[in-house]
């Protein structure tokens, strides 16, 4: 491996670190022990709060996607451009489910929602941890 393709690769991996720390830091919105508060304005503050992190992952995703793409392009990985369709609409759908997380009625409605755009946020991590470590 040359320093060229060792650089695209190192990038590749921080964008996928980066990317794995904010669907953490969804996940964990998605578990805010506000939504178990008797007050309207901490349970809306949780369920705003969520869909932010939830769009912040699936932003950070799309640029590691990107990154990994451009990786496995330089290393030559095949197979490669499968997975980064994969993680590329399960990035999107779950940036798209994150939006409605706020449109559902009750508190257990929207985390469920958030819960559900966190699994593809994952899946689509699972698909670039396959392009950056294992291709």
């Amino acid at each position: 491996m040359n320093d060229e393709q060792s650089k695209r690769l190192a990038e590749a991996a921080d964008a996928l670190a980066q990317a794995t720390d904010a669907l953490d830091e969804a996940r964990d919105a998605v578990d805010d022990r506000r939504y178990s508060s008797d007050l309207e304005r901490e349970r809306l503050a949780a369920s705003q709060q969520m869909m932010s992190k939830l769009d912040n992952a699936g932003k950070k995703i799309d640029e590691a996607a990107r990154k990994a793409a451009i990786a496995a392009a330089a290393c030559g990985r095949p197979g490669a451009f499968a997975f980064y369709r994969e993680a590329l609409v399960a990035g999107r759908e779950g940036r798209a489910i994150g939006r409605t997380a706020g449109d559902q009625d009750g508190v257990a409605n929207k985390r469920a929602r958030g819960q559900e755009s966190v699994d593809r946020l994952q899946a689509a991590v699972d698909a670039l941890v396959a392009i950056v470590y294992v291709a």
